[in-house]
């Protein structure tokens, strides 16, 4: 029999939110800490124009892997409650066979994409033959390191802190390999190398986790195609396709202004443009840490309290709390941008990176503002309103290119950053009023 899963009494859910956020931000921190050394080691070996080259690469391997793959991890969360806290073994297997199978169809339509994209797109952006079998072989490693179910099991049994092992991989093996590439092959393909084994490294720390804390809740896992998934769990495939297309969206939103950049302006500026928008994310981490435990506890209570109305009143009260902080913090991490980010610049990766000092503010303060709406998205999904999250996504894409449409001719990568920073802020806005409306 399965074994019932022991939460901490006492604890309610924004107590549970921040200790499950603590957990992933441990991981975190230390990659934070890291990312600055592997970065440094990385931009100095090599230079604004082999940076560039390195930054497109990755960027193109992220936006197939983003776009054609699902964030499954959300289902399981979801769509697993329900068995778990009826000790349906069973129905977890299928849940898992279920978002398992759909991670591998994607996968494997990825890979043609990825070759379309890196043989297709490549020359448009001054890739020689080998960057683009390069950049193929790392978007096929992305890819295929599939981790995103593991992810929700970890989530779904409330083993953040499981969790936080396995993302602790990534900067690790990052910084052991950047090291390496630069004693040993100091050029984009060893820096890819390494940063190829990081994911391969972390997809198989979260699924020996995975097997270690879900092998007494979870039956046997085969696989199941997606109209058996309908069947079994009914919504899941159209919450996967909601969600696979916000994320999309968002990729869009994130991998659109370096492409544009490559292409019209430059490989050192996208390289710039790279490097600022990865140290402000990096400041900002902490909201994408929050979103996933926020969603975790959001889509436990709400299967857990009983009437529609309850349930939205404790809602109403965990968003108050979370955003009174997110607020709070956001404000504190643009402030600590505009004071030390030009030092932090030339500390780590020398003068010849500083004109991405003014990108550096302007998309830090873009990470701020969705950090200070990092509630929202979780909340909506919670409340079974994907495709409102989905709407808010496309107009916020539309002002993004009309404004990169205005700013880009006449200020280059500065007008990339700014047209990120008025669409973020418009899709903030939205999305805030979104939330009030339905949790009034």
């Amino acid at each position: 029999m399965a074994r019932t899963l022991n939460r901490m009494p006492g604890k309610g859910p924004f107590a549970n939110i921040a200790r499950n956020t603590g957990w992933l931000l441990g991981s975190k921190g230390l990659g934070a800490v890291l990312s600055l050394f592997y970065l440094a080691i990385t931009t100095r070996t090599l230079g604004p124009e082999g940076f560039g080259v390195f930054s497109l690469v990755i960027a193109v391997a992220q936006f197939i892997a983003r776009v054609i793959t699902f964030d499954s991890w959300q289902a399981v969360v979801k769509y697993g409650q329900a068995p778990l806290r009826d000790n349906r073994a069973d129905m977890l297997g299928l849940l898992i066979g279920s978002t398992l199978t759909i991670d591998a169809i994607s996968a494997a339509a990825g890979l043609g994409v990825a070759a379309l994209l890196a043989f297709g797109l490549g020359p448009v952006l001054g890739w020689q033959h080998d960057i683009a079998w390069l950049g193929f072989g790392y978007a096929a490693v992305v890819l295929l390191a599939l981790r995103s179910t593991a992810v929700g099991v970890l989530r779904l049994l409330d083993r953040f802190a499981a969790a936080a092992l396995a993302e602790s991989m990534m900067p690790v093996v990052r910084m052991i390999g950047a090291v390496a590439a630069w004693w040993l092959m100091p050029t984009p393909l060893g820096f890819l190398m390494a940063w190829a084994t990081s994911e391969i490294v972390v997809s198989s720390t979260y699924w020996i986790l995975a097997y270690r804390h879900g092998r007494h809740h979870v039956a046997r896992v085969r696989p199941v195609s997606p109209a058996q998934a309908q069947r079994h769990f009914p919504g899941i495939v159209p919450f996967l396709m909601a969600s696979n297309i916000n994320l999309s969206l968002v990729t869009v939103i994130n991998s659109l202004p370096i492409f544009i950049l490559g292409m019209f302006v430059g490989a050192a500026e996208a390289g710039y443009y790279r490097l600022a928008a990865q140290l402000g994310n990096a400041m900002t981490t902490f909201s994408q840490l929050m979103s996933r435990a926020i969603f975790s506890e959001t889509t436990r209570s709400h299967v857990r309290e009983g009437g529609t109305a309850d349930r939205h009143a404790q809602l109403r009260q965990l968003l108050r709390k979370i955003s009174a902080f997110t607020i709070f913090s956001a404000s504190v991490i643009v402030l600590a941008l505009f004071i030390l980010g030009k030092w932090l610049l030339v500390t780590m990766s020398g003068p010849a990176y500083l004109p991405a000092y003014t990108l550096l503010l302007l998309l830090g303060g873009a990470a701020a503002i969705e950090m200070a709406g990092v509630s929202f998205d979780p909340l909506l999904m919670t409340i079974d309103r994907q495709r409102l999250t989905v709407m808010v996504r496309i107009v916020e894409v539309v002002i993004l290119a009309v404004a990169l449409a205005i700013l880009l001719p006449s200020m280059g990568a500065v007008g990339t950053a700014t047209s990120v920073l008025i669409a973020t802020l418009a899709g903030f806005l939205l999305r805030a009023a979104a939330v009030r409306y339905h949790l009034r």
